[in-house]
């Protein structure tokens, strides 16, 4: 895996009769054409084993990306974003998403 130099997180909940229709949209290509992005790297999702109070299962999305100008190019794209907003819009109320993101500050691999 090579290496990130900043990590964008996406936590989010999803209602349970949406989980199929959301991880079917996540799996059929979003993330690819995040990954897709200049200077992402990678991608790893996280069942987080959370249910919120109404039930909802929780799940993350770990980005690896070359640097934080490349996230702010990403986050500076208007139409891509605009895009993005349009294919969760079925989901609007059967989705709850937080994100953030920031510059790795320390890494440690295991010892060979």
């Amino acid at each position: 895996m090579k290496e990130a130099g900043f990590m964008y997180v996406v936590r989010f909940w999803v209602a349970p009769q949406a989980r199929g229709a959301v991880m079917g949209w996540l799996e059929g290509g979003h993330v690819a054409e995040v990954v897709g992005q200049p200077g992402f790297l990678w991608c790893r999702q996280l069942d987080l084993g959370e249910r919120d109070e109404r039930g909802w299962a929780a799940y993350a999305m770990i980005y690896g990306i070359e640097s934080g100008a490349a996230f702010d190019a990403y986050r500076a794209d208007a139409a891509l974003a605009e895009k993005f907003a349009a294919e969760r819009e079925p989901f609007a109320r059967q989705l709850r998403m937080e994100r953030w993101g920031g510059s790795v500050v320390l890494a440690v691999d295991r010892p060979r």
